[in-house]
């Protein structure tokens, strides 16, 4: 539902995870008119980079086709638009058979909720998101974590972090450096050396929102609409056009395949 092969397409799972933070507060039926501005700013932080605005009224009505969601008038998909979800006051939510499981057994809510977020998003977006939409109610997530993923990558970059060379150890343990995915798990990026770098816990978080990313010449690339203060300029803004750090050997340098996904799925490039 989320993916065609590897493109991102995480409208519905979004407005999902934005539904379920509406019904644990009461709301069975959310109308369009407030969810736009909610689901837009979802969209644009946590979606792929658009050229143009992002589209919050088709992910609103076409939902019911996966069987979970109703639309109240309902309306033909095949004429959606933005003004006239507002002028028919649409309203959605689930369908009475998800709300009497929702009502019956509420934990379910809590392992659908993580279920969207493994399917979809990586592991540094979870907590913040599940923040942003009202679910920060204990959900967890259980994807099984490749430990020899993390053993290679981090071998291969020396225990450092690739853009700013931080490390530490507590007890001859890594700590604060992370094996990152260049291609998402959810997007069927494999536990590889070529699709790993070795981020500490800051610029892991960065490049998985696309604040930056890695072009095939190892150069890193900072998002023109990246803003910051405090040590944003030298944490983030002065690797610009800097090489990542070389990896111990060549055959675990970021494959082209993979960065050019980041590149086009993840990092939130600038349009003129």
């Amino acid at each position: 539902m989320a993916k065609r092969f590897d493109v991102r397409a995480p409208n519905k799972p979004l407005l999902l995870l934005y539904a379920l933070g509406q019904f644990i507060k009461g709301h069975k039926l959310i109308p369009y008119e407030s969810t736009h501005p909610k689901l837009r700013e979802l969209l644009l932080e946590y979606g792929p980079p658009v050229k143009n605005d992002v589209t919050t009224e088709d992910p609103f009505v076409r939902l019911k086709n996966d069987g979970l969601w109703r639309v109240t008038p309902d309306i033909d998909h095949r004429k959606i638009s933005r003004k006239l979800l507002r002028e028919l006051d649409v309203h959605g939510g689930f369908t009475n058979q998800v709300v009497h499981l929702f009502e019956t057994n509420p934990s379910i809510i809590q392992e659908v909720a993580g279920a969207i977020l493994e399917r979809n998003f990586p592991e540094t977006y979870h907590d913040e998101l599940l923040a942003k939409v009202g679910l920060d109610i204990g959900v967890r997530t259980y994807r099984k974590r490749d430990s020899v993923f993390r053993r290679k990558v981090l071998e291969a970059y020396e225990e450092r972090c690739a853009v700013c060379g931080f490390q530490a150890k507590v007890n001859d343990s890594v700590v604060g450096v992370e094996a990152a995915h260049i291609k998402w798990h959810q997007a069927y990026g494999p536990d590889t050396e070529e699709n790993g770098l070795a981020l500490c816990s800051l610029h892991h978080k960065l490049f998985d929102k696309g604040i930056f990313t890695v072009r095939p010449d190892r150069k890193i690339e900072i998002s023109q609409l990246a803003t910051g203060s405090g040590m944003f300029k030298e944490m983030v803004i002065d690797f610009h056009q800097k090489n990542i750090r070389t990896p111990s050997s060549h055959l675990y340098l970021p494959s082209r395949e993979f960065t050019d996904w980041h590149v086009k799925e993840v990092y939130k490039e600038y349009y003129e």
